[in-house]
């Protein structure tokens, strides 16, 4: 294809619904469709991934901040945003021992949960007496009481 006398590289390699990505790094996908960057939906390149793990990272993020209460635009960053101010009434049921499962204990002894505790430690403003929280799925939310003084 000529365009003005200069060459359009893109019509060299033409992409045919049905055969592999036409990205770089020739990821093996096979698709029908392209994505506005011009691969493959599915596509397992660096790039690719890492797009789609931001996408759900803001969704999150957004579903988040609805549910607890946030109105207007979301904020980008996490860390930025202002605490919220959540008043909720809780019916503790305490366990101990074997009535935990393993598997809990497992996950809040991992290096991943206590740096994600930590990062939202760090986020919080300092006299906000705001609590570190994690938000898993925008489903669940663990609060870490553990260094608070109640009055």
């Amino acid at each position: 294809m000529v365009t003005d006398g200069l060459v359009d590289h893109r019509a060299e390699h033409e992409w045919v619904p049905g055969t592999e990505c036409p990205c770089e790094t020739t990821c093996g996908v096979v698709g029908f469709k392209l994505t506005r960057i011009g691969h493959v939906l599915g596509c397992k390149c660096h790039e690719c991934i890492g797009r789609r793990n931001q996408r759900k990272g803001k969704r999150n993020q957004a579903l988040t901040h609805r549910r607890l209460g946030g109105t207007g635009f979301t904020p980008s960053q996490e860390e930025s945003a202002r605490p919220y101010t959540v008043e909720v009434a809780v019916m503790p049921e305490a366990k101990a021992g074997d009535q935990i499962p393993a598997s809990w204990d497992k996950f809040t002894n991992t290096e991943w949960f206590r740096r994600a505790l930590d990062q939202s430690a760090r986020a919080v403003p300092a006299g906000s007496g705001a609590l570190p929280a994690l938000t898993l799925r925008s489903q669940f939310c663990i609060v870490d009481i553990r260094g608070r003084r109640w009055p």
